[in-house]
């Protein structure tokens, strides 16, 4: 068995083989594969002395960070669960996250969250990293103790179906949820996103993602780790550095969400940074229109992949680079192999090829559960293994899916269906136009409106008229958005996905 099947045997591995390779590189540290596997073991061993048992729950509220990714590696020394949170939480939101998994112990970036964490009930012992509090044990101490105490023994090595993490779900559609994912589920999507990839130990990756977040996770630090490649983290995305570091770094592997590479295009100016270095990278996090794709792929000149996932199932499919540029553009792929996939028509039968119906999936990359949920988890997850993903998608005769929308999400005008991407597009391939989002409204006489919010390029003379006009002639009548709102910026959650509850919020006052 390949020793790198298991996050710990994936660092003895490295850490023995090219243990001088630089791992990851944070913009504050450059970290040897031989220096990452040591201090995850000083970590796991400090741990222990704190006595982290098995199924005890480990709360990361971090940036992009090293230590984030020492933790992810030092918990996998045994069965403990990491429980990682984006920085950007409000108190109300760690609150809750702490009454629902009860953390044994918290590491923390910042003396406002050592704070909302003392004020929880039966608080659990917090570690401070890169910052100094009296009422808190500093991340440089835990790491001397770990090296104080060699001969600790660990509580046992985590096995493959066992829990290994638990990552809440953005909260898009009601209270976040948390989705509990094993070690397999999250290192065999790894495996198959690389092999998509063609990733190698000469990779550098490029990840401006949250580490908190899976897509952050997965192919941002999982996936180069397995190869020996490198990373470079960013602590926050930010177009201009992060074009930067592509010519420092030589990057060649660029991930990101479909929100980054916009604002990447709108900062690029080609005679100021060498790009030459980019080879691949996946999209994914949310649609990416066929109009933002294709200018990705002829001004960067890489060949930018498209995958498709969601927290509840780690990976479900991904285009390759042997797929056709309208493959490409147009659908997310095929199935990585061992992941089914059905399209299952609203009557309840399976879906006839090119006909729309909701995508469900099966194999390795499903979630346990949802934690301490389980009629939740039965409204998603069937007694066959099937997960119904609540996302509407064609399946061709090929195998490839296109994703067409979300069903919650679809609007019905007046009796007629209205897939928002549908309108999403016709303003993506308006020259003046940044970002647009579509979402449905309640209205007396159509039962629902269509209102599309757009954030138009700087110095944009466009109006809401003149963008409603131009809607017409390019989709069907009844498609044609009833409101336009401009708006500055459209708001986004931690994960960089549009906020559409807000949107919501946001129609009523405007």
């Amino acid at each position: 068995m390949d020793m790198r099947q298991t996050f710990e045997g994936l660092l003895d591995y490295w850490g023995g083989k090219t243990p001088d390779k630089e791992a990851v590189y944070d913009g504050l540290r450059r970290m040897s594969y031989g220096e990452l596997k040591r201090e995850a073991g000083q970590l796991a061993k400090a741990l222990a002395c704190l006595n982290i048992q098995a199924g005890d729950k480990v709360l990361a509220i971090l940036p992009n960070w090293h230590e984030f990714i020492v933790l992810f590696f030092a918990l996998a020394k045994m069965e403990a669960v990491l429980v990682p949170c984006g920085v950007s939480l409000t108190a109300k939101e760690i609150s809750q996250r702490c009454q629902m998994i009860q953390p044994k112990l918290a590491f923390v970036s910042g003396h406002d969250q050592l704070r909302w964490l003392e004020a929880e009930a039966g608080c659990c012992k917090i570690i401070a990293v890169r910052f100094e509090d009296k009422k808190a044990m500093g991340y440089s101490e835990l790491l001397a103790l770990g090296e104080k105490n060699r001969e600790q023994k660990l509580p046992g090595k985590r096995q493959d179906e066992v829990m290994c993490t638990i990552i809440f779900t953005s909260g898009t559609t009601g209270a976040p949820k948390g989705v509990e994912l094993t070690d397999r589920s999250i290192m065999q999507t790894a495996i198959s996103i690389g092999i998509r990839l063609e990733s190698s130990h000469r990779d550098v990756f490029l990840v401006p993602l949250p580490c908190t977040h899976l897509f952050g996770i997965v192919t941002g630090m999982v996936v180069p780790l397995y190869f020996g490649a490198k990373i470079v983290i960013m602590e926050r995305f930010r177009a201009k550095e992060a074009l930067k570091l592509i010519e420092q770094e030589q990057i060649t592997v660029h991930h990101g969400v479909p929100t980054m590479f916009i604002r990447e295009l709108e900062d690029y100016k080609g005679h100021e940074v060498n790009l030459q270095s980019l080879r691949t990278g996946v999209a994914a996090g949310a649609i990416c229109s066929e109009e933002v794709l294709k200018k990705i792929t002829d001004i960067f000149k890489f060949n930018l992949m498209v995958a498709y996932g969601l927290t509840e199932f780690v990976g479900v499919s991904m285009t390759t680079l042997s797929d056709t540029i309208e493959d490409r553009l147009k659908t997310v792929g095929k199935p990585y192999e061992g992941i089914q996939v059905r399209a299952v028509h609203e009557s309840g039968r399976t879906a006839e090829p090119g006909e729309v119906g909701e995508l469900c999936c099966k194999g390795y990359g499903a979630m346990k559960g949802y934690y301490q949920l389980p009629a939740q988890t039965r409204k998603v997850l069937d007694a066959e293994g099937w997960l119904h993903t609540g996302d509407l998608a064609r399946i061709d005769e090929r195998g490839y899916i296109t994703i067409v929308g979300r069903k919650k999400e679809v609007i019905i005008r007046g009796g007629y269906n209205i897939y928002p991407r549908e309108i999403e597009e016709v303003y993506y391939n308006h020259p003046e136009v940044m970002e647009a989002c579509v979402i449905g409204l309640p209205h007396q006489d159509l039962g629902e409106q269509t209102v599309a919010f757009i954030q138009l390029k700087s110095h944009s003379q466009q109006t809401a008229a003149l963008l409603r006009e131009y809607a017409k002639g390019k989709i069907a009548k009844y498609k044609v958005p009833d409101r336009v709102l401009l708006v500055e910026q459209l708001p986004k959650l931690s994960n960089g996905k549009i906020d559409k509850r807000e949107l919501g919020k946001m129609a009523v006052s405007l």
